[in-house]
């Protein structure tokens, strides 16, 4: 992982693990400072929720200071995650980043990262909140951040639910009432020598006193476009047999070149107030919008003709994601006696809105359906009406709003003494309210549209599909550690946590009334019809058993304002609780003064849920265990660093998701698994004015038991699981040199990612494929002296092309002719001014 030169006395070393012994005799990432360093210095961390020197912390841990980020440009998830050896993305074609899903150690399946299906593996961090909501964490832009930190490895007693896997917290700069101190930075950029973008950033310290500060940072960035929506048509055959019935659409309207842009703003704000020596009390609020056009996908298999080609698609609805969030947090630290008190109370409130094409499920529906007994039925379904043949290029719109909040209290015993420990209390609220159309055709017939016989204020015209539901998620926990000093150098540490959680789910999932898709070929009722007299809205395809849930006093559910404000009627109502116990044992020794040895035994935990369908049991939480050792060692007079682990991971009643009954996604506890791997970093100062070091990660994983939900094997024992590589590593080498009076830099940065495949199905991985593997070279020059710095870039050198990951528009069962690789960006041109005050 990188590492810096460091500008100050204080400046952090950064670390990522490694892939093999034999690539250690290379040299390794590097990220420098333009003052010559003799050493590589101390690098100080919080990920055990104390300060303390990453050398002495007995976890693999990865961390990016600040001068890492700025020598690397380091500006959002992707970027910093690309230096994680230890993490794995998951990105959608359609948010550009909005959402992205986050695995470490190969923790994954392929599936989640729905609304209401399981929680994420890895919680983030943003200081001391959680910001990991139910679809993904916030892409927070990266910029006046102390560092990043990466904790792999089950970190459910510190953390509790959501790091099963691990952590990555975001550590913000805080108020220096020390001294004044202010910057800008501006960058501008062209994008695959088409379209141009910029960054501009700038943050002021104020002292208002000897006790008191107040630091202010903002940001505005637009990232330009590199995917071409091309003008294409695309004719659905209602009815081979008649080609009367063939609707032929066009996407002129949305064809666009550069098509993708993303444009984000936002500021933090942050006050610092020393009340005497023991207390201080650190309020903070953070903003951002990100406004995002287009798509990320590229058309790879070229399907429709027009879309042949690189960085090409055809989509027939207008695509775009806006993404609004602000964060209130408080943070209260002090003594009381000689015991430390942390009291961290935070609010997270989100709301987003988007709408994407959603034409291929509806093209592959007609598709399957124009030829045999049912030829032409699902063409005959969607008219206006006056009864015409539609346009059937669907869209898919979500509106998401999100609340979390969370308190927590640690009390800890004196740092100095032989037996220390830490008491923590906390609790987490997630609240999540999501409406989600599917299908939404312009000019549908008010028959098919959902809601229809409701006054005009409570319809939803052109829906044929909706998703409205109240998720809420709650956690309750006591947690603690102990450390003992068996000697001088030898350290025993105890950790536990108890919690509490629950899930509930209340609305509404199904059809209109119009349309009952409960009886579409192969059901048991065989045949496409609309709803009988006497069935609930939404008829058989709201899934409910027979219709008894769906009786009130023996009459069915209707739609009202009182029963779900923005949904026919609620149809799902449902919650789950349970309470489990996760530990942690560890022991350290310090063999010499630059070296620790540890062992460590530690538990993460899932927490489980409840599946929409009423006809679908719950499922439980799913359980990680670790068994790891590792060392951290220094060497030759503190210029050489080597620090690794090797673990063995079993996975437990793993929560997978998957279509289940009627299409709809369910969460079914399945298979066992096991995940073996190696993490190691090699940072090394050859001399005073280069710096070289190398990370990596190797992992080996497989089912320990076949994974066969409802009775159909999907993957037999010893099936790799999907999303992570074997192998991914990273290089980066800065030389520092005088120039005309300036410190000048020359910089290579190289990531690495193995191939891998996207899902635990077989079946589905195979129908998509093997995601290649990829390698990226960053390339730098800049000079700069005490205020100043100007540096010219090149990123994606090579202009590596690959896919990042798979997409599709629906199942690939339906669009499984259709694939979308989530693209890169292209090679980019860039140049940066910054100045100091």
């Amino acid at each position: 992982m990188p590492v810096v030169f460091p500008k100050r006395p204080q400046s952090i070393l950064t670390h990522t693990p490694i892939a093999s012994a034999v690539l250690l005799a290379l040299a390794s990432p590097a990220a420098m400072a333009q003052d010559q360093a003799t050493s590589l210095g101390e690098v100080i961390v919080t990920a055990q929720k104390r300060s303390e020197n990453l050398q002495d912390v007995p976890i693999s841990l990865e961390s990016i200071s600040d001068e890492s980020i700025e020598q690397l440009n380091i500006q959002n998830f992707k970027t910093y995650t690309q230096y994680l050896p230890s993490v794995q993305t998951q990105q959608s074609m359609q948010t550009g980043g909005g959402y992205n899903l986050v695995y470490m150690r190969g923790v994954a399946t392929g599936g989640d990262g729905q609304a209401i299906t399981s929680q994420p593996s890895v919680g983030t961090y943003l200081d001391e909140q959680p910001i990991t909501t139910i679809r993904g964490n916030l892409d927070v832009h990266v910029y006046d951040i102390a560092r990043v930190e990466a904790l792999a490895g089950p970190q459910g007693t510190l953390y509790g639910a959501s790091s099963q896997a691990g952590t990555i917290r975001i550590i913000t700069n805080k108020p220096d009432p020390s001294g004044f101190a202010a910057g800008y930075s501006l960058e501008g950029n062209l994008v695959d020598s088409d379209d141009a973008g910029y960054v501009a950033e700038g943050f002021v310290n104020i002292p208002m006193s000897d006790t008191a500060a107040i630091r202010l940072v903002g940001w505005a960035k637009h990232e330009p476009g590199w995917i071409d929506n091309v003008e294409a048509t695309r004719v659905y055959p209602g009815n081979l047999a008649d080609p009367d019935d063939d609707v032929t659409v066009n996407n002129a309207e949305f064809a666009e070149d550069n098509y993708n842009t993303s444009d984000t703003v936002g500021a933090r704000a942050a006050l610092q107030v020393n009340l005497g020596e023991n207390w201080t009390v650190t309020p903070t609020l953070m903003y951002q919008k990100s406004e995002m056009e287009g798509s990320w996908g590229d058309d790879v298999n070229d399907f429709i003709p027009e879309a042949a080609g690189k960085n090409k698609v055809a989509h027939f609805r207008d695509e775009f994601y806006n993404d609004e969030w602000y964060q209130a947090g408080l943070t209260i630290e002090g003594a009381i006696s000689n015991f430390d008190i942390v009291y961290s109370g935070n609010y997270l409130n989100r709301e987003d809105d988007g709408s994407t094409d959603y034409s291929d499920y509806s093209y592959f529906y007609d598709l399957a359906w124009s030829t045999g007994p049912y030829a032409g039925t699902f063409a005959n379904l969607f008219v206006d009406n006056d009864g015409n043949y539609l346009n059937r290029a669907h869209a898919y719109t979500a509106d998401d709003y999100y609340t979390k909040t969370s308190h927590e209290v640690r009390v800890s015993s004196p740092q100095d003494k032989r037996v220390r420990g830490l008491l923590g209390f906390f609790y987490q609220k997630q609240y999540h309210d999501f409406h989600e159309e599917f299908g939404v055709i312009d000019g549908l017939a008010d028959f098919m549209s959902m809601n229809f016989l409701e006054p005009e204020s409570q319809r939803f015209p052109g829906v044929v599909y909706l998703n409205s539901m109240d998720r809420t998620d709650i956690e309750e926990a006591i947690f603690g550690t102990v450390q003992f000093d068996i000697t001088d150098t030898l350290e025993l540490s105890l950790g536990a946590r108890y919690f509490d959680v629950e899930n509930k789910v209340h609305g509404f999932f199904g059809f209109g009334l119009g349309f009952n898709p409960g009886r579409v070929p192969g059901s048991s009722d065989g045949d496409i019809q609309p709803t009988e007299p006497g069935e609930p809205p939404g008829g058989s395809g709201t899934f409910l058993p027979g219709g008894a849930s769906w009786s009130r006093n023996g009459e069915w559910r209707c739609p009202s304002q009182e029963d779900r404000k923005d949904a026919p009627c609620v149809n799902a109502d449902r919650n789950v609780s349970e309470s489990d116990s996760v530990f942690r044992v560890n022991l350290s020794w310090k063999a010499t003064d630059t070296s620790l040895l540890y062992a460590t035994w530690s538990e993460g935990f899932r927490p489980g849920g409840i599946n929409r369908n009423p006809a679908v049991p719950d499922y439980v939480s799913d359980f990680l265990t670790n068994y790891e050792l590792g060392w951290k060692t220094r060497w030759a007079e503190d210029r050489l660093q080597f620090n690794a682990a090797v673990f063995l991971e079993e996975w437990d009643d793993i929560q997978v998701a998957f279509q289940g009954l009627n299409g709809i996604t369910q969460v079914e506890n399945g298979p066992e698994a096991e995940i073996m791997g190696t993490e190691m970093t090699l940072d090394w100062l050859p001399t005073d004015n280069l710096r070289l070091s190398l990370a990596g990660a190797y992992y080996d994983s497989e089912l320990t038991s076949d994974y066969a939900p409802l009775g159909e094997l999907k993957a037999p024992e010893g099936t790799p699981l999907p999303i992570t590589a074997e192998f991914k590593g990273n290089a980066i080498a800065r030389y520092m040199f005088p120039l005309g009076g300036f410190d000048a830099h020359v910089q290579g940065a190289l990531a690495y990612e193995g191939s891998r495949t996207s899902d635990l199905d077989i079946d589905d991985a195979n129908v998509f494929g093997e995601i290649p593997s990829n390698t990226f070279l960053d390339l730098t020059f800049g000079i700069e002296n005490d205020k100043y710095a100007i540096e010219l870039f090149v990123a994606n050198a090579t202009d590596e092309d690959t896919p990042l990951f798979f997409d599709a528009e629906c199942a690939n069962s339906v669009c499984g002719d259709q694939k979308y690789g989530v693209s890169p960006r292209p090679r980019t041109f860039g140049i940066r001014f910054k100045q100091d005050f």
